[in-house]
């Protein structure tokens, strides 16, 4: 048992000490969320802290002036949303646009409806789309009065029931309540970050890469020594893949607490429960790397390649990669739900999704079943690998 504890502190220090590991398995994942974080700040505040600038071109009529009247009406006062900027014509409208002084541009005129127009360089921006609802909300409640006034012109009679009717459609007042089903408040972005702790597991294989190849014959000329010393192949291979394990759960701590504390990412309250599934990624992740090192007469190198395309691999159906691979994942759990079900990187994602949502622990308790089994038939296959070989050459 000595001995075995002086290989696992051995281990560790090798893994701690290798630079990959540091800067894939540790600093990567914290640095993605970062970049998350910066990303998604602004769409998820919903909050404007300044005013949006945006161009009017009037050909003077009345609806124009109505238009007009209304923006100058939003971009009055100390919470004002716009900043209106009027311009002659058009062309010097878009030439205003092209050159930033404005997000934006409305035209109003007397022949057509009311349009917005944008640089073709600079599109959906948060200020467009201020301008764009508040456009759009402007047409709404005209398009209202114009129906009320066909369908009875006696309601419009006077100016202050127009005046009424326009401020009773224009308002806030809430005709509906906002229920949800799920035990938290759900986010758009929460799913990418949970999808970023799947592949963090996934690029802790190469930590039980690293210490398996250390312990095969053919992985190293240390291996080969090692395979001829006191201690034996499986109390070697059992203290390599807990260094392994110990690594990649402190790894994946380390980034769900910086996710939980500093991205503000919602774990529904069951933070103890998260760390606990961190120990089943970090299970599986270890599967993953001691699969692909157990692999005879492979070089190191091109156990690395295999590693960091099956990281890439699976991590596309988890929805990391943006629109396209969420679309990807939705396909898939559509249409194929099996591959989804078997790919470790989305049971990663789906085991915290599940946590944060989910009333019931059910669903939470079948990802992390899945991971585990996971790790089990990839741990058998790895123990093939492992047996005893003879070679020509060492």
């Amino acid at each position: 048992m000595k001995d075995v504890l002086s290989l696992l502190r051995f281990d560790l220090a090798q893994a701690l000490r290798n630079r990959g590991v540091v800067i894939w398995v540790l600093l990567f994942p914290l640095l993605l969320a970062t970049v998350f974080v910066f990303m998604f700040d602004g769409y998820a505040s919903g909050n404007v802290d300044h005013a949006a600038r945006v161009g009017v071109v009037s050909d003077g009529s009345a609806a124009a002036d109505e238009l007009t009247a209304v923006l100058d009406e939003l971009a009055s006062g100390e919470d004002a949303v716009l900043e209106v900027v009027t311009y002659p014509d058009e062309a010097s409208a878009a030439a205003g646009a092209e050159a930033e002084e404005v997000c934006a541009y409305v035209v109003a005129s007397a022949d057509a409806a009311p349009r917005m127009e944008v640089p073709a360089r600079s599109t959906g921006t948060v200020d467009q789309a201020v301008v764009q609802l508040a456009l759009e909300r402007y047409l709404q409640v005209s398009a209202t009065m114009a129906a009320v006034a066909e369908a009875d012109p006696a309601a419009l009679s006077s100016a202050d029931a127009a005046t009424r009717l326009a401020e009773a459609l224009a308002g806030d007042d809430v005709l509906t309540e906002r229920l949800s089903v799920l035990r938290t408040e759900s986010s758009e972005f929460a799913r990418y970050y949970y999808a970023m702790l799947g592949f963090s597991s996934l690029m802790g294989a190469q930590v039980a890469l690293l210490l398996v190849v250390t312990k095969r014959a053919d992985g190293s000329p240390e291996g080969a020594r090692r395979q001829l010393g006191a201690l034996s192949p499986v109390r070697q291979l059992a203290a390599a893949l807990l260094a392994a394990w110990i690594v990649v759960f402190a790894c994946l701590v380390v980034a769900f607490v910086y996710i939980r504390l500093v991205a503000d990412v919602s774990f529904g309250g069951r933070e103890g429960l998260a760390v606990a599934a961190c120990a089943a990624c970090a299970l599986v992740s270890c599967a993953i790397g001691t699969l692909i090192g157990s692999i005879p007469r492979l070089s190191t190198s091109a156990k690395d390649v295999i590693c960091t395309i099956a990281t890439m691999g699976l991590s596309l159906p988890a929805g990391l990669f943006g629109t396209p691979s969420l679309e990807l994942a939705d396909w898939l759990s559509l249409h194929l739900p099996w591959a989804q079900a078997i790919n470790p990187a989305v049971q990663v994602g789906e085991a915290f999704y599940r946590l944060a949502f989910y009333d019931s622990l059910a669903p939470f308790a079948q990802s992390v079943g899945t991971l585990l089994a996971i790790s089990a038939a990839l741990f058998a296959v790895a123990a093939l690998f492992m047996r005893r070989q003879r070679y020509a050459a060492l």
